[in-house]
């Protein structure tokens, strides 16, 4: 048992530096968002979680006489869950997009997708058979289409960054989490535990990204109730930390230092956790792409063409979703997919909409389609992201009762994973032996302490041994996302927290930062409470650098 302590330590020339957040001026923005203990695996949760839902569109090859997709007024005929709860999957047979969303779209749905305006661009069939690149393993999909063809209350687990907690895009309550669990509501009503009217919810967490869910995986197994995950990383695994892969056993070589390879390899290990879990039975898993970083390829002066041409996959991990999916049979929804083809296809300046080309506007640009320079679609892409997710379930929901291959598939292609008494991973690709022993096969849930959880602070307070200068404080602007902040304070700021745990423990903090160079914090573990290294936090620093102890937080975006 043992504090761990945080002090905030300043670059050269930026101690008297303050800024004011919230009416009140604060100096050093230096957030600890998150602090945990594992016995073989510490957990640790960041930040970017929020609310989530879903909704809906399906349909075929047929592209004659389509309604657009950004108005167009549906068939008022009621859907198989307004007509009384009867549920019929014929509804939900192949046709035109109109024809398609008039059958499958609750009427008290319908005007948020089919009003002008609802939609950034027009959606077609084509572009819809487009988003699912991987089919995968449909046993667990139809498990959960099961349950709500059986009038069964699920939980679906969104786990996703900024896009998914619908930033910049009209927050949680426009996202397409809770777009998704709406249509559900709408279109599958549930019994509850009680007899009467239930309902489907989901849940979120606040880490945000392949590598703090794997590793701080307690936000998940600790929840009751999954029936469903949604996997959205495409656009936060490319941000994911370190130089190598921190919680590798071995060496990985040339390829090991790389960013892809550490996404590959904490992608493999969420996805090896995710297989094995069951609450109370095994979930539906999907891999979502939803967005890409726009800014990417826009060319100077948001980054250096050359630059990019001499990267893999321009910062998007979607073809590394797609290889270790395929590899693990999990199916993949994608949105990103289609988008950026389409975007890109008449150049730089259309997908930006910079200057008019001899082909006009570009109605998928990407411009159109962010509500700024990284990666977060508007509140009406949203929609689009609802609707993708709604199509893909529909299409395998509508081929469970009517596709007569079903049933008749070879053993082989049966999810082995699934099998209630010896579920059957395939060998690990990238986790050697041991590391899938000790990361996903024997893991610990471990101990969080989760400083962005904005109800969380009745869990946390009694660990806090000692508190010179530190406040938690949410300075975003829509005062939703926590930590820990540390004021410009004489003789230093210092926090510590008690941990408790085994001898193979494992302790791991997140730290972000608001501006460039601030916010260096010194973390270290020992038997005091009090702040053992004053003077080493009041020594000025002449630059940014990495040193024993120290999380360095750099804000380098434009």
């Amino acid at each position: 048992c043992k504090p761990c302590h945080f002090t905030s330590r300043m670059p050269l020339g930026k101690g008297a530096s303050r800024h004011t957040v919230g009416g009140s001026r604060r100096g050093t923005i230096t957030h600890l968002l998150a602090l945990s203990l594992g016995i073989s695996l510490g957990s640790f949760i960041s930040n970017l979680g929020g609310p989530l839902g879903l909704s809906g569109y399906f349909g075929s090859p047929r592209e004659a006489g389509e309604g657009s997709g950004t108005g167009g007024t549906p068939n008022p005929a009621r859907s198989g869950a307004e007509r009384g709860g009867h549920f019929d999957a014929r509804q939900d047979a192949p046709g035109t997009y109109a024809e398609w969303i008039s059958r499958v779209m609750p009427p008290s749905l319908a005007p948020v997708y089919v009003a002008p305006g609802a939609l950034p661009f027009n959606l077609t069939m084509s572009i819809l058979r487009r988003t699912r690149p991987v089919v995968g393993s449909t046993d667990r999909v139809r498990g959960f289409l099961t349950k709500l063809k059986k009038g069964q209350c699920t939980t679906s687990l969104m786990l996703g960054g900024s896009v998914t907690a619908g930033h910049n895009g009209g927050g949680p309550s426009n996202a397409y989490p809770k777009l998704f669990v709406d249509y559900l509501n709408a279109r599958f009503p549930c019994t509850g535990a009680d007899g009467g009217s239930g309902e489907h919810v989901y849940k979120t967490t606040n880490a945000w990204n392949s590598m703090s869910h794997a590793t701080s995986f307690s936000a998940i197994s600790n929840l009751d109730r999954v029936d469903l995950v949604i996997v959205e990383f495409n656009v936060n695994d490319s941000f994911t930390p370190g130089k190598n892969v921190p919680h590798a056993l071995e060496d990985k070589g040339l390829w090991g230092g790389t960013l892809e390879y550490r996404s590959l390899w904490y992608s493999e290990m969420l996805l090896r956790k995710l297989l094995l879990i069951r609450k109370p039975d095994y979930p539906a898993i999907v891999t979502f792409n939803a967005d890409y970083i726009g800014r990417i390829w826009a060319g100077n002066p948001w980054s250096d063409p050359k630059k990019a041409r001499q990267s893999l996959f321009r910062s998007n991990h979607e073809p590394l979703k797609f290889w270790l999916s395929y590899l693990y049979d999990v199916p993949v929804f994608s949105v990103s997919l289609f988008h950026l083809a389409l975007a890109s296809k008449l150049g730089t300046d259309a997908q930006f909409n910079f200057n008019e080309t001899r082909d006009g506007h570009n109605p998928y640009g990407t411009n159109v389609w962010h509500a700024d320079a990284c990666c977060h679609p508007k509140k009406e892409g949203h929609r689009v992201l609802a609707l993708v997710l709604i199509y893909n379930f529909a299409d395998e929901l509508w081929r469970m009762d009517h596709d007569g291959s079903v049933g008749h598939e070879d053993r082989m292609e049966g999810d082995f994973t699934i099998d209630p008494l010896r579920p059957r991973l395939r060998d690990p690709v990238y986790m050697s032996p041991d590391e899938d022993g000790l990361y996903v096969r024997d893991s610990s849930d471990g101990v969080t302490i989760d400083l962005t959880d904005p109800n969380g602070e009745d869990a946390w307070r009694s660990k806090v041994v000692a508190n010179e200068g530190w406040t938690w404080f949410a300075d975003n602007k829509d005062k939703d996302k926590y930590g820990l902040i540390a004021d410009d304070r004489a003789g230093g700021q210092h926090v510590a927290f008690r941990v408790t745990g085994q001898e193979h423990g494992v302790v791991e903090a997140t730290f972000i930062v608001s501006y460039e160079n601030f916010g260096i914090v010194l973390v270290w573990l020992d038997d005091k409470e009090e702040n053992t290294r004053k003077d080493m936090c009041l020594t000025p620093l002449k630059e940014v650098s990495w040193s024993s102890g120290q999380l360095s937080g750099i804000w380098g975006e434009r």
